[in-house]
């Protein structure tokens, strides 16, 4: 049986060498490569063409939601697997919907990862037990508010979690590489969806809600 190929994305570098050795005194798992940022990842991935991608979120630059969006168009057949330590149902249903398939928080065991890396690998997806219930609790709020299903995009989670650290739209946009004009239109978008007046009211209603950190 051939050992499954795993990649980790990580700015965090002890800790990445920490799961890259725990992973690789599995008899069944090997890691062929290492990452600190999103960008590094993606081109790492197009390289190797691993089974498993396990990436963490909050990255320098591009974040880990863009990673995810980016290797689950271009590499579908792709096994993602977020690591963090954030457990807010937002990011949990964002991942998902951008294309991981397992999310594991990293004050989880290591028999948690494991086991969320030979599902994946399996085909199957993995949800640590500790987010189900604000995940869950997530949906059911959704389905009591027409405002709620509307739920916001990858894209607006990226430019609301820029507007959070005070970027302006000229930086959001080179950050997204999009253009100012499709900021402007993704910010009318957050504004309608969150019932926000103005960037501000937009951040304060993202936090209370706890769609970022």
């Amino acid at each position: 049986m051939k050992p499954i190929r795993c990649v980790l994305i990580d700015d965090h570098h002890v800790l990445r060498e920490a799961v890259a050795a725990m992973l690789a005194a599995e008899s069944d798992i090997v890691v062929i490569g290492q990452a600190g940022d999103a960008p590094g990842g993606c081109a790492l991935v197009r390289e190797t063409h691993p089974d498993i991608v396990i990436t963490d979120l909050k990255m320098p630059g591009q974040s880990g939601l863009g990673a995810i969006g980016e290797i689950a168009k271009e590499f579908p057949g792709i096994g993602i697997i977020v690591f963090t330590m954030y457990d807010n149902a937002a990011y949990v249903w964002e991942t998902m919907n951008a294309g991981a398939r397992g999310y594991v928080l990293k004050s989880a065991s290591k028999t948690d990862l494991l086991r969320a890396v030979r599902a994946v690998a399996s085909g199957a997806g993995y949800l640590q037990a500790e987010v189900t219930v604000p995940l869950l609790r997530r949906i059911a709020h959704d389905a009591r508010s027409a405002d709620a299903r509307r739920t916001l995009s990858l894209r607006e989670m990226q430019v609301l979690e820029f507007l959070a650290e005070g970027k302006s739209n000229k930086l959001i946009a080179r950050t997204l590489s999009i253009t100012e004009e499709t900021v402007k239109t993704h910010l009318r978008n957050l504004y309608e969806k969150l019932g926000a007046a103005d960037r501000a009211h937009a951040v304060a209603i993202a936090l209370r809600q706890r769609l970022i950190e």
